[in-house]
């Protein structure tokens, strides 16, 4: 691949290549963020190039209904990735995510830390269990464990097409946030 400039319009094809992949599951969270912000660093073909190859060159098509959608049943703090259609555009999508989805996420303890045309980004901190327990049983020097907060991050991508917005959801909640995406999956 010569060393030919990248291009903005460029650099968003591939985050949403790399959006496509982590959707279908070739891609963690934490890879689609480090990636997604070297593909906008990027500078020329060569580097965009680079994020993709471990990846295949064409994904393929998911089917339009799955045969059974299950909704998640196992408690606790887990991952999760769902992804569903708008007919809409990405603006319009974006301004009803903003309207619909946003403030159930805030009564769930939930901050909106990036909003961008083609990301939301939520996070939220929590106090596991086991650190009250640590802080009780071996109270005093226990109390340290109380200074640890897990923190759990929801990041919904919006990626346009000539047929409307798909919409990818992933992320680390619990049981009733995985449920309530669930229940938007195409």
């Amino acid at each position: 691949m010569p060393d030919l400039r990248a291009s903005d319009a460029d650099r968003e094809r591939s985050v949403a290549a790399l959006r496509h992949h982590a959707a279908e599951g070739r891609l963690t969270i934490d890879e689609l963020d480090e990636r997604s912000e070297r593909a906008y660093a990027a500078t020329t073909l060569r580097e965009l190039a680079e994020l993709h190859a471990d990846l295949p060159a064409a994904a393929l098509p998911r089917p339009a209904h799955p045969a059974h959608r299950h909704k998640p049943a196992f408690p606790g703090t887990l991952g999760f990735t769902v992804r569903w259609h708008s007919p809409a555009n990405a603006k319009a999508t974006s301004a009803e995510l903003m309207a619909y989805v946003t403030p159930p996420l805030e009564r769930w303890g939930y901050d909106l830390i990036q909003r961008w045309d083609d990301r939301l980004r939520f996070e939220r901190e929590v106090r596991p269990v086991w650190t009250i327990l640590v802080a009780i049983f071996l109270f005093p020097f226990g109390l340290f464990a109380l200074f640890h907060k897990d923190r759990e991050r929801i990041t919904i991508d919006l990626a346009e097409d000539d047929r409307g917005t798909h919409i990818v959801a992933s992320g680390i909640a619990p049981l009733r946030v995985r449920r309530a995406f669930a229940e938007l999956e195409d």
